[in-house]
């Protein structure tokens, strides 16, 4: 057992279970506790000790707080609190997601030799893509435009709920117009480079177009199941990402909608104003891909059985691998749903002539998720 398991910060949060272990922190499952025995799940983030005198690691953690803090929506991992304990250590405690992310599912279906079906894909980029956009159409106090940039989109932070909601994570790197402090240093993009676009690795300023870009990089890799920009070494895949030659997705994966392949080229297009001029935008056409607001629910309603389905895969296969027992993931991911009539399915949808009142439609819905009326 962690020897910092069980200990409860602040007298109200509990650390549970070590769920994951990044570069300057440690992420746990924890309990928020109340009075009459009541407790929550939460995730909590502490910064490693190491990292708790070095002030630009410091004003980066408060950054994610405040930032996180900054924009609510249902497609946003949700900041709960920030506080520090008595020994000086920093915890950022989150809304606890019960799922997977998009890395674990793609990597699982792959190992099966399952390709993802494209409508799953489409769904999670669409739930990225509204919190994407939320992020990008944030307004102060006054009313004036104040977007903030992720800058770190990537598969392992796209979280998939049991429910199939899509939660977009991590804003550690993100870039806020009123940020309070100075928080991109070198080397933070080690590990994400091949999330980055063009501009980006040519040292220019990030813009919302940056982030449609790594969306448009983590769809196409979704979709074909290898990575996109990928090379020997970190100079070699800087030189592919600042080229952005993309591979026709048409030719690596058969039976994909034209209009899928279209809309994912367009997002990775060397030339920020060639991409589209906004998530929401971006979201729309994928939207509409799967045939309006109705689908598009169906389509989540799947991406919750294929979340539950990887959960099952995984812990049989920890515990085929405690008990020295050779892991099978083509048998261990069959299951009631076949994921070929899936994408059958949604093929044959996107063949469909649009519906006129889709984007009226998908307005409506894309206003109900967030919460809002239709203007």
């Amino acid at each position: 057992m962690h020897p910092d398991a069980g200990t409860v910060v602040a007298g109200k949060y509990e650390l549970c279970e070590l769920a994951g272990e990044g570069g300057m922190a440690t992420v746990w499952k924890g309990k928020m506790l109340g009075a009459a025995g009541f407790s929550r799940p939460v995730a909590i983030k502490k910064m490693k000790a190491q990292f708790g005198t070095l002030r630009e690691y410091i004003d980066m953690f408060v950054e994610e707080a405040r930032v996180g803090a900054a924009i609510q929506h249902p497609n946003i991992v949700q900041v709960v609190d920030f506080l520090q304990d008595d020994f000086g250590s920093y915890y950022l405690v989150l809304e606890w997601i019960d799922g997977i992310d998009l890395h674990q599912l793609v990597s699982t279906f792959r190992k099966a030799n399952h390709p993802l079906p494209w409508g799953l894909v489409a769904a999670v980029g669409i739930g990225g893509l509204r919190g994407l956009s939320i992020a990008h159409e944030r307004v102060d106090e006054a009313g004036d435009p104040a977007p903030i940039i992720h800058r770190d989109v990537s598969p392992q932070n796209l979280l998939l709920s049991a429910r199939g909601e899509v939660k977009l994570a991590d804003f550690g790197l993100a870039l806020a117009k009123d940020r309070i402090a100075m928080t991109t240093m070198q080397g933070m993009v080690k590990g994400k480079l091949s999330y980055l676009s063009p501009e980006g690795v040519s040292g220019k300023q990030a813009s919302p177009r940056s982030d449609i870009f790594a969306m448009g990089t983590v769809l196409w890799e979704a979709l074909s199941g290898r990575r996109l920009f990928d090379g020997k070494d970190d100079v070699e895949v800087f030189k592919k990402v600042k080229r952005a030659n993309v591979p026709p997705l048409g030719e690596v994966r058969s039976g994909l909608p034209e209009g899928l392949i279209t809309a994912v080229h367009k997002s990775l297009s060397v030339d920020p104003a060639d991409r589209y001029s906004s998530a929401r935008e971006f979201a729309m056409d994928l939207s509409v891909l799967l045939g309006g607001a109705k689908n598009a629910e169906r389509a989540q309603g799947l991406l919750s059985q294929a979340v539950g389905e990887v959960k099952r895969w995984r812990r049989e296969e920890a515990a085929q691998r405690a008990a020295g027992v050779a892991t099978d993931a083509k048998s261990s991911t069959e299951a009631s749903t076949s994921w070929e009539e899936v994408d059958i399915e949604f093929s044959e949808i996107a063949a469909l002539p649009p519906i006129e009142d889709d984007r009226e439609s998908l307005d409506f819905w894309f206003s109900k998720i967030e919460n809002k009326l239709p203007e």
